[in-house]
């Protein structure tokens, strides 16, 4: 039987969920839906706790179109923002408890306890704690958990991922308030690192750029694991707003005008007009070289700008050569025609640049990686600090209810 795994996002601008299994490294969903927010989220703080779990209490259930059965949602992973991510490195040792010296999962739950135990910063929550390695005697190392090798005691080294504690508590109540349980809890950059893992293309090491809606997270990648992630107050809503304030534009028509043309340099001999705006009686059309032009304001003067202090408090005390490894990009935005123009420009001394989508039917968008990630996190067991929680079933079918 399959393991289904349900994995939840709520970003600035919309609720992301999805519903699936993992076989063979690849993911099967059965289930995918989306919910526009505007105006509920800012910035990673929830703004409207009872609107947004009315929203997320709509999505529990769904029908299986194989089946047919009506499929109840009890718990999932949640996908929170890395805003305010830290990562801190530990290395905790246990005796292991057979008198055999056998190892079980009580052992990596013991060692892994450990850990737990780490002072963190006030105001900080412990999000989940990922082993990057089990030691054991004689110095034999395992990168999954050694269940029924044979030593005396266990050393794991592992990350532990922090987060603000009023953001996870914030998101873990919106959840549980629509009837969901929280199995686990993962950061959006160490989601997207799992899901790249089984992108071909993608390097192990590389410099993510989540372009969201109100907010872009930075993040050192070193061996598919986040290092350290700095946040900057801009994204898609900061480029749509400047079209629909120059153009006189509703926020959902500027999105379309961006997705219709976006950033199209070339020489057309016919210049359509795109917008009207009226100012003081005076009319003025708007044609796309006029969207052109202001795309390339935003990012020139304003994006870019806020991405390199960021980028540059993100390599302080980094050798030469980490400023120069790949970047990998992921977010709506990219979908923008003419944005790969503008960051080869930008990147050009980046060893590669890539751009992150997923592969699965269903969820191909690059604003469903992190769910996707998630799904790939929760679906074998690794010893983390969510493996340890108590699980429960995903799903409730409901064989007497069908269509």
């Amino acid at each position: 039987m399959e393991n289904y795994i349900s994995a939840i996002e709520i970003s600035d601008t919309e609720i992301r969920l999805a519903v699936g299994y993992v076989r063979e490294n690849k993911i099967n969903l059965i289930h995918v839906a989306q919910r526009p927010i505007i105006g509920l989220v800012s910035h990673g703080d929830i703004n409207d706790f009872q609107t947004l779990s009315s929203i997320i209490a709509s999505m529990k259930e769904f029908k299986d179109e194989t089946t047919k059965e009506k499929i109840t949602i009890n718990e999932a992973s949640l996908v929170l923002p890395s805003l305010g991510l830290n990562v801190f490195q530990s290395s905790k040792t246990t005796n292991v408890v057979s008198p055999y010296a056998i190892i079980a999962q009580i052992d990596i739950e013991n060692v892994i306890s450990l850990v737990q135990k780490e002072a963190i910063p006030n105001g900080s929550e412990i999000v989940d704690i990922i082993p990057d390695s089990f030691v054991l005697e004689k110095g034999r190392s395992f990168i999954n958990p050694p269940i029924n090798e044979k030593s005396n005691n266990i050393t794991v080294k592992a990350k532990i991922h922090t987060l603000p504690a009023h953001i996870v508590s914030d998101y873990k109540r919106v959840l549980e308030k629509a009837g969901i349980k929280v199995r686990r809890m993962c950061v959006n950059s160490y989601a997207i690192c799992e899901l790249a893992k089984y992108c071909e293309d993608i390097p192990q090491s590389f410099i993510l750029v989540d372009i969201g809606a109100d907010v872009t997270n930075v993040t050192l990648i070193g061996n598919s694991a986040p290092f350290e992630t700095i946040t900057f107050p801009s994204g898609a809503a900061a480029l749509i707003n400047k079209v629909g304030e120059k153009f006189g534009l509703e926020y959902a028509d500027a999105l379309e005008l961006i997705a219709k043309y976006g950033l199209d340099e070339r020489k057309l001999s016919y210049k359509p007009v795109i917008a009207t705006t009226f100012v003081n009686g005076i009319q003025t059309q708007h044609d796309p070289e006029s969207l052109n032009m202001l795309i390339k304001e935003f990012f020139d003067t304003e994006y870019f700008g806020k991405f390199d202090v960021a980028f540059d408090t993100l390599m302080k005390g980094y050798p030469e050569h980490v400023k120069n490894l790949p970047i990998v990009f992921a977010g709506g935005l990219t979908k923008m025609y003419g944005f790969d123009g503008l960051v080869k420009n930008k990147f050009r001394n980046s060893a590669s640049i890539h751009y992150l989508e997923p592969s699965c039917i269903g969820a191909r968008d690059t604003t469903f990686s992190a769910i996707v990630g998630a799904i790939f996190a929760s679906s074998k067991y690794k010893g983390s600090l969510s493996d340890t929680r108590l699980k429960s079933n995903q799903l409730e079918r409901n064989k007497n209810d069908k269509e």
